[in-house]
């Protein structure tokens, strides 16, 4: 299958439209909007007919399943004012941080004899002193993560503590 490889910016616009592109200069200033929204509406056309095609959508990368609201918000966030995208820093480390409580309540589901009380609240304060360290540095927006993968290292981190 040999295909012909095209810019993006051409990726959907045809010879007719690149040569009334070419033209918009030299037409009558009341035909000049006209031909311009012609050749957008044409783009548009174009646009939703190759979206229609799985090889296109597999090309723009569109069929993939994978995408997950993180990503969203961190492609946003790279193109946000600087409220915003602190907000979108807080939107992400909530997002960690359910999925840490996840992890952790998977955890005791697998090991349920880690969730038998102590008696002692001491105990119970004592544990969290030496978890929250480590739920401090999971839930860092400087720090990047880099694969979408649960985190076992952090399963395990939380095991050898339990076990102390």
């Amino acid at each position: 299958m040999d295909q012909k490889q095209t810019h993006w910016e051409h990726f959907f616009r045809d010879d007719s439209s690149n040569m009334l592109e070419d033209a918009l200069p030299y037409l009558p200033p009341n035909l000049k909007k006209s031909a311009a929204l012609y050749i957008k509406f044409h783009e548009l056309q174009n646009i939703m007919e190759d979206f229609d095609d799985e090889d296109t959508l597999s090309a723009c990368g569109l069929d993939q399943n994978d995408a997950s609201m993180e990503m969203m918000l961190t492609a946003m966030r790279m193109r946000a004012p600087k409220e915003t995208a602190a907000q979108i820093d807080q939107l992400l480390q909530m997002m960690k941080m359910a999925k840490m409580y996840q992890s952790y309540q998977d955890f005791l589901k697998a090991n349920p004899n880690a969730n038998t009380p102590s008696g002692n609240s001491s105990a119970d304060s004592d544990m969290m002193a030496k978890l929250m360290p480590l739920f401090m540095s999971q839930s860092q927006p400087g720090k990047q993560e880099t694969s979408n993968a649960p985190n076992s290292d952090l399963l395990n981190q939380i095991n050898q503590i339990l076990k102390k």
